[in-house]
């Protein structure tokens, strides 16, 4: 039998097809990078030319003043410690002096951590490389979805900055107890994480104990009482107490001013003043179901909730052929369901009391992605980039307009307010007189004195009268009915007035009863009154 004969194979169409096909990816991932950069550009310019924010007074003063000032006692802060200190520990390593510009830097910061950490999050849990990119944008586009491109996520505030550490805590949690052996550094650094989310915000407080109860039942079957404890519990309970230190520090050096300033300002005064204010208000449980739906269930809130339920049915049958461990997404859900429940305890409503499950549904969508068998993924693949459209169409425009914002730095609100407070200081000169206004960030960009008993902006002195004569003590402020008195006493080089319309008009004919002279700042908005003999 005689040889085969040989055939000559031209591999010039090989190499094209392969060619094309690298061309193809290539153009993929660079349409992909682009649109990922033009997204994140354009939040960047929201964040930074959002208005200055009603809520961002007592932050950030508070956060230039922590390190000098009695952070409750004096400067009347009515959260826990967390923000003041991060975002005054940056001022003092940099030597700021663009106070609320930094102050967006770091929400920005917080915002670029949190999608990091939901692409990790996707690396960590789901297999396919492929894969990973629907599941972290859609995750990423939900939560963004959910009131946080409203002042919410936007201004210097503690309601966003919890998130990436709420996320980072989780998911340290989850890698060291998935592991054969817990990694007890690692869950000590995710105690330490998720206690700082906590320091941030006081809502995220639910987060404590369905984490406890995690470390004490999960993976009953293969740890020892003995082992957990050395391995799981002590760790993270030494991480929790890492984290929470600066608040346990305060607990001991103003017990008192902190409980008056954060639990019963809240359940008392606060509650009071809102009973018989005149501006819209939620005080009701209709109401707040309301306004829960609006942020849970817009835009990709419902999107979110449903591909939740349909990854979870798909998973059920294959999750128990893999025999893939549930307890993550179990635990995702619990913190999810225990977050929704405790946003309807405060009273009156505000649509950012309902932001803390929002990062916990955003991990649940990868972790019920993860879970689906390889049967059913290209259908659930599919389902996610269509929610991700969807997303996009209706968060792009809001995104898109903050692109060119972006690039002009003239108008982000750090720069003007800081060149407000610049002119302020030219016009009072070298007066030692402090500024009296319910928006201390003014006078504190110029590097001006404030009155301890408006560093809080509106938030103490409006409650003034509500205030129980046994909190009396713990609290710096003056009162609206007897403001005159209070900067005769002391009068003040300045008032600047413009952002509190409920009570900017007391401050303003107290400027005009005593001589003091209008004058021009550069944000429109912004009214200031210079005081006899100090205008240049």
């Amino acid at each position: 039998m005689g040889a085969l004969p040989l055939v000559a194979i031209d591999p010039a169409p090989v190499r094209h097809t392969a060619a094309a096909r690298g061309g193809a990816a290539l153009a993929r991932r660079t349409a992909v990078a682009a649109s990922a950069g033009t997204l994140l550009l354009g939040l960047f310019g929201r964040i930074m030319a959002f208005p200055l924010g009603h809520d961002e007074q007592g932050h950030v003063a508070a956060a230039r003043l922590v390190f000098r000032e009695p952070l409750y006692q004096t400067l009347g802060y009515n959260h826990f410690p967390g923000l003041p200190l991060l975002l005054g520990g940056v001022y003092v390593l940099t030597g700021a002096d663009h106070l609320l510009l930094v102050g967006r830097l770091l929400v920005a910061a917080c915002w670029i951590a949190t999608a990091a950490l939901l692409w990790v999050m996707a690396r960590a849990h789901v297999a396919v490389p492929r894969e990973r990119l629907p599941a972290a944008l859609f995750a990423g586009l939900a939560l963004a979805s959910g009131g946080l491109l409203d002042p919410a996520g936007m201004l210097v505030t503690n309601n966003f900055l919890p998130v990436p550490f709420a996320l980072f805590g989780l998911h340290l949690l989850i890698v060291g107890m998935r592991r054969e052996r817990p990694a007890p550094v690692t869950i000590a650094a995710a105690g330490c994480s998720l206690a700082l989310a906590v320091m941030m915000k006081v809502a995220f407080v639910f987060v404590l104990p369905c984490v406890g109860v995690a470390a004490l039942l999960v993976r009953r079957e293969t740890l020892s009482l003995a082992e957990r404890l050395r391995t799981v519990v002590i760790p993270l309970l030494l991480g929790g107490l890492v984290g929470g230190t600066p608040l346990l520090v305060y607990l001991a050096r103003e017990p008192e001013g902190l409980l008056a300033h954060t639990i019963r300002y809240f359940t008392g005064p606060h509650r009071a003043y809102w009973q018989q204010a005149t501006e819209p208000k939620v005080m009701t449980l209709a109401g707040k179901i309301m306004v829960a739906d609006q942020v849970w269930l817009g835009a990709g809130g419902a999107l979110a909730l449903l591909l939740i339920a349909l990854f979870v049915a798909a998973a059920w049958r294959g999750q128990r052929e893999r025999g893939a461990p549930a307890w993550p997404l179990v635990l995702c859900g619990a913190l999810a369901l225990s977050g929704a429940a405790l946003s309807f305890l405060p009273t009156p409503a505000f649509p950012q009391y309902y932001l803390p499950p929002l990062p916990f549904v955003a991990a649940t969508v990868i972790l019920a992605y993860a879970a689906v068998p390889a049967k059913a993924r290209a259908p659930a693949t599919a389902a996610l980039w269509a929610g991700a459209a969807i997303c996009l169409l209706l968060l792009g425009p809001r995104l898109l307009a903050g692109v060119p914002d972006s690039l002009r730095p003239a108008r982000w609100a750090g720069v003007e307010v800081h060149a407000d407070g610049e002119r302020l200081r030219v016009l009072v000169g070298g007066s030692a007189a402090p500024v009296a206004t319910l928006a201390p960030i003014l006078p504190l960009e110029g590097g001006l004195a404030i009155y301890p008993e408006f560093a809080n902006g509106p938030f103490v002195y409006r409650l003034a009268p509500y205030l129980a004569p046994a909190d009396r003590r713990w609290f710096t402020t003056a009162a609206p009915a007897t403001l005159d008195a209070f900067l005769a006493a002391r009068p003040p080089s300045a008032i600047v007035t413009g952002w509190e319309t409920p009570f900017d008009p007391a401050f303003e004919r107290y400027a005009l009863a005593h001589g003091y002279r209008a004058a021009a700042l550069v944000t429109a908005r912004a009214h200031a009154f210079v005081a006899p003999g100090e205008e240049k």
